[in-house]
C-alpha cells in the first residue's frame, strides 16, 4: 500500500521530521504548524516525490518540515530549514525514547530556551524569552484545549513535538509573545509495524507501550495503540496512574485526496500538592531562604488526588489540485472532564514566629470543557521571476465552553512543615452550602448554620464555594508569501485579522451578571528576510508582534474612560544558520529583542483608576546544534542568554528589576547520543545529556513602604546547579532492544521549581533508574 504525497502533507502539518539536522519551517510559527515550507535533503534537490510516503520520510535521514506547506505535495517549495528566519526546536520521536521523555513537560524541560514552573504539581507553565507559552497547535491547527482544566499532555500519541520561540500570531491569533508548542500525531504508515515496550525504574515506575500499524488494503491504513503507567515519586504520598489510547485511520479517494479521522482518549490518576514554602525575609527587607529539608517531604494529605478524562476526536481532509496547489481542511473536538480533590498549604511562609507550622486548605473543583478547532487553508506556488514563490491563505476558528464549580475550605487544618502529619478529609460540596467546620485538633463545637455568623466562632470555618461558565471564540484570516526575486534572497511577508470574544457568567452561589471582552479584527503581522551569504551559510532577520486579551483589574475604571486594549508585544530576532556535515549539523545563533506594552499600571494614590503603560522587556541570545557532527552521533541542545525587565511599572522600585527572575539569565541544555550502525560496536549506543542553570530567584523583593520602612520580601533563591544523566542501550536482536536510563547520576540537590517563600518551591528528582525493553516488527 502506498500513501501519497497528500497524506504526507497533511500528517505533519508545520512538522518536522525525523532528525533536526535539516528541515523547513514557518517563517513567523515555524513550530506552531505555521510552516510557509517543507524541507528536505538540499543536497539531494527536491526530495520526496509526489507520491511519496509519510512512512519513506519518516524512515529517510533527512528532516522534514512539511507545514501548512504540505511537503512535497507543492513541487520545488522545499526549504532547508536554516532558511527559516526564526528559531526552532525539534524533539522527535528518536530523542523521546532515547531520554524517556513521557509527558510535554518531560520534554520541554529538556527543551534549550525553556523554563519549567508552576505552583501546582500537575499544571507547569513552560516559559520562553521571559514569558509564558500558550500558543499551542496539533499537526498546525490552533487549539485552546491545552489550557487548565486540561493536564500535560503524554507523549505516546505524538510523533514529535516542534517549539517555536518568539510571537506566534500569524497562524495561532492571540496570545503571549513566548512562542508556541506544535505537537504532530502519530499517522498510519505504509507497512505493517508493532512496537511494544516495558519499563520499570525507581519508585515502582511501571510503563507499557503497544503501537500497531497495518495497511488494510491499497489505499487504507490503520494505525492504533494503547499505554498504561503507574507510579510513586520521590516525594511522600504522591502517586500517578495513566492509561490512555489511540486509533487513527487514512483513506485515499482516487490520486489526489486523503481523509484521515482519529480518536484519543486520556485518563490520568495523580495526587497533587503546591510545594513547599521558604523561610520569611528579615524585617530588615533581607531576602527569604529555601528549606533545607528533606526531598520527600510532602505538605498536602494522604488522600490528595484528581481525576482527568479526556476524549478528543478529529478528522481532515486534504486534496491536491494540481502539481502547485493542495487545500487541506481539518477539525478537531475534545472533551475534558477534570475532578480535583485535595489539601494543600496556604501562602504563608516559616517564621520564627510560628515555628513551621501553616495552614491547610481543602479544596474541590469540578472542570468541564468543550474544545473545537478548524482550519482551511491552501497552499501553492507561483512562477515569478524564473523561481517558485510560495503563497499560504487560510482561516481557522477555536472555541471553549468551560463550566468550573469550586469550594474552599481555608484554615481547616494545620501541619508543620519540619514533621508533616496529614490531616482528614473534611466534607466538601461545590454546588451547595455546607455548615461551619470545626478546626481540627481544636475540639470546637460549631454552629449549624450554611452561612457566615458575626462574630465569627472561634476555631470554625465555612467554605467559600461557587461556579462559573465562560465562552471563548477566536477566529481569524491568514495569509503569507515567500518571495525570492533574486537568487540567494529570500522576503516573507504575511498577516493575520483576528476576532476574539469572551463571554464569562458566574452561576453559584447566585446567578450574576454576563460580562463580555471582545477584539474585532485585531491585525498581527509579520516578516522577515533571509539571504544567503553561501549554500551552507545564511544571516536572517524578522518581526513578528502579538496581542494578548486582558481585562480591567478589580474595581477599577480606566483613567479617561474607553475599552480595555490587549496587552501588546513585538520581537526582533536576528541570527545566522550554518549547514556542516553535509547538511546534517545545523548551527544556529540568534539575538532577540521582545518588548510587551499595555501592560495595566494602577496609580498608587488612586485606588479607583488604572492606566495602560506599563511595558516590560526581554532580550536574550540563543545558540543551538542539531543533528549529527558525526556518523551515528548525534546532538540536540544548546545554549540561551536571557534577560528580563520592567520599564515601567506601578512601584518605581521595581523599574529595572527583572520580570521573570525565575529563568535563569544563562542556560545550557544538551542531548548526545552515539549508536554506530556498523562495526564492532553496531548494536550499541550511548549517551546523556547535561543541563545548567544560573541562579535564579522567585517573589516580591522588598520596597520602602508608606511608612516609610521596607516590607517582608519573599524573594527565594536557587543557586547555579548541573544535573548529569546517562543512558545506554543494546540491540539484543533485529527486534528486540534494552535501555537504561540514569537520571540525575550525581543526585544533586536542588529546587526545579521555585516560587517564593509563601509556596510553589519544588526540589528536583533524586538519582533515578529506569529500563526499558522494545520490541520492534515490521
Amino acid at each position: 500500500m502506498r500513501f501519497s504525497s497528500i497524506l504526507l502533507a497533511t500528517v505533519a502539518i508545520g512538522g518536522i521530521g525525523a532528525a533536526p539536522a535539516r528541515a523547513a519551517a514557518d517563517d513567523g510559527a515555524a513550530a506552531t504548524g505555521a510552516v510557509a515550507d517543507a524541507a528536505v535533503d538540499a543536497a539531494a534537490d527536491a526530495s520526496i516525490d509526489a507520491g511519496a510516503s509519510f512512512a519513506d520520510a519518516q524512515a529517510s535521514d533527512d528532516i522534514i518540515v512539511l507545514g501548512k506547506s504540505y511537503g512535497q505535495a507543492v513541487g520545488k517549495t522545499v526549504t532547508p530549514l536554516k532558511d527559516v528566519p526564526n528559531t526552532v526546536t525539534v524533539v522527535d520521536r528518536e530523542q523521546i525514547e532515547a531520554q524517556n521523555l513521557f509527558t510535554l513537560e518531560d520534554a520541554l524541560t529538556a527543551t534549550n530556551g525553556i523554563t519549567v514552573t508552576g505552583v501546582g504539581s500537575e499544571d507547569p507553565s513552560f516559559l520562553s524569552r521571559g514569558f509564558a507559552i500558550n500558543n499551542y497547535l496539533v499537526d498546525g491547527v490552533p487549539t485552546l484545549s491545552f489550557g487548565f482544566p486540561a493536564v500535560v499532555p503524554d507523549l505516546f500519541f505524538y510523533d514529535r513535538l516542534e517549539v517555536l520561540r518568539g510571537p506566534a500570531g500569524l497562524f495561532s491569533g492571540s496570545g503571549n509573545p513566548a512562542g508556541s508548542i506544535n505537537l504532530v500525531r502519530k499517522r498510519p504508515l505504509d507497512t505493517a509495524r508493532m512496537q511494544a515496550s516495558l519499563g520499570y525504574g525507581s519508585w515502582d515506575n511501571l510503563r507499557a507501550e503497544l503501537d500497531v500499524s497495518v495497511p488494510v488494503t491499497s489505499g487504507v491504513g490503520v494505525r492504533a495503540g494503547v499505554m498504561a503507567q503507574d507510579q510513586d515519586q520521590f516525594f511522600d504520598v504522591a502517586h500517578r496512574n495513566r492509561i490512555g489510547a489511540y486509533g487513527v485511520v487514512a483513506v485515499e479517494l482516487g490520486e489526489r485526496t486523503t481523509v484521515t479521522a482519529g480518536g484519543y482518549y486520556d485518563r490520568f490518576r495523580p495526587a497533587i500538592q503546591s510545594g513547599l514554602p521558604g523561610i520569611a525575609g528579615g524585617a530588615d527587607g533581607s531576602e527569604g531562604q529555601l528549606l533545607d529539608i528533606e526531598r520527600s517531604t510532602y505538605l498536602g494529605a494522604d488522600w490528595n488526588r484528581f481525576e482527568s478524562e479526556t476524549w478528543t476526536a478529529f478528522a481532515e481532509i486534504a486534496h491536491q489540485v494540481s502539481d502547485r496547489w493542495t487545500l487541506r481542511a481539518t477539525g478537531m473536538h475534545s472533551d475534558v472532564d477534570r475532578i480535583d480533590v485535595y489539601s494543600y498549604i496556604g501562602n504563608q511562609p516559616v517564621t520564627p514566629a510560628n515555628g513551621g507550622t501553616t495552614n491547610q486548605i481543602a479544596y474541590r473543583g469540578d472542570s468541564f470543557a468543550k474544545y473545537t478547532s478548524f482550519d482551511a487553508n491552501a497552499i501553492g506556488s507561483i512562477p515569478l521571476f524564473g523561481r517558485e514563490q510560495t503563497l499560504i491563505l487560510g482561516v481557522d476558528y477555536q472555541a471553549q465552553d468551560y463550566d468550573s464549580y469550586f469550594t474552599r475550605l481555608s484554615n481547616f487544618a494545620r501541619i508543620n512543615v519540619f514533621n508533616p502529619v496529614s490531616p482528614a478529609e473534611p466534607p466538601l460540596d461545590p454546588y451547595n452550602a455546607l455548615p461551619y467546620y470545626p478546626v481540627q485538633g481544636t475540639g470546637a463545637t460549631c454552629p449549624a448554620s450554611t452561612t457566615p455568623v458575626t462574630p465569627a466562632p472561634a476555631n470554625c470555618v465555612i467554605q467559600v464555594w461557587g461556579g462559573t461558565t465562560t465562552q471563548v471564540e477566536q477566529y481569524g484570516i491568514y495569509g503569507q508569501l515567500r518571495f525570492s526575486p533574486v537568487e540567494g534572497l529570500t522576503l516573507i511577508g504575511g498577516g493575520r485579522l483576528t476576532w476574539w470574544d469572551q463571554d464569562a457568567q458566574t452561576v453559584l452561589p447566585r446567578l450574576l451578571p454576563q460580562t463580555n471582552l471582545g477584539y474585532d479584527g485585531r491585525f498581527t503581522p509579520y516578516a522577515g528576510l533571509v539571504w544567503d551569504i553561501t549554500e551552507n551559510l545564511n544571516v536572517y532577520a524578522s518581526y513578528a508582534d502579538s496581542f494578548t486579551p486582558q481585562s480591567a483589574p478589580a474595581g477599577r475604571t480606566l483613567l479617561g474612560g474607553g475599552e480595555v486594549q490587549p496587552l501588546l508585544g513585538d520581537q526582533y530576532e536576528a541570527g545566522t544558520k550554518l549547514t556542516l556535515m553535509a547538511d546534517r549539523l545545523l548551527l544556529s545563533a540568534a539575538v532577540y529583542q521582545i518588548t510587551q506594552g499595555n501592560r495595566n499600571f494602577n496609580p498608587p494614590d488612586d485606588p479607583l483608576t488604572f492606566l495602560q503603560v506599563g511595558r516590560v522587556r526581554a532580550r536574550g541570545v540563543e545558540l543551538e546544534a542539531s543533528g549529527e557532527i558525526l556518523p551515528d552521533w548525534r546532538v540536540n541542545g544548546g545554549y540561551s542568554y536571557t534577560t528580563t525587565e520592567y520599564l515601567e511599572d506601578t512601584q518605581p522600585q521595581f523599574e529595572g528589576l527583572a520580570l521573570t527572575p525565575i529563568i535563569p539569565e544563562h542556560m545550557v541544555k544538551l542531548f548526545t547520543n552515539y549508536a554506530p550502525s556498523d562495526g564492532p560496536l553496531a548494536g550499541g549506543s550511548i549517551g546523556g545529556s547535561v543541563t545548567w542553570f544560573s541562579e535564579t530567584f522567585g517573589g516580591t523583593p522588598s520596597i520602602i513602604g508608606a511608612n516609610g520602612r521596607p516590607t517582608v520580601s519573599s524573594v527565594v533563591r536557587q543557586e547555579g546547579y548541573a544535573v548529569v544523566d546517562l543512558r545506554a542501550g543494546y540491540r539484543l536482536t533485529e527486534q528486540l532492544s534494552l535501555s537504561v536510563n540514569v537520571n540525575n547520576l550525581l543526585d544533586k540537590t536542588y529546587y526545579a521549581r521555585i516560587s517564593s517563600t509563601g509556596r510553589g518551591n519544588y526540589f528536583g528528582q533524586p538519582r533515578s533508574v529506569f529500563a526499558t525493553v522494545r520490541y520492534t516488527f515490521q
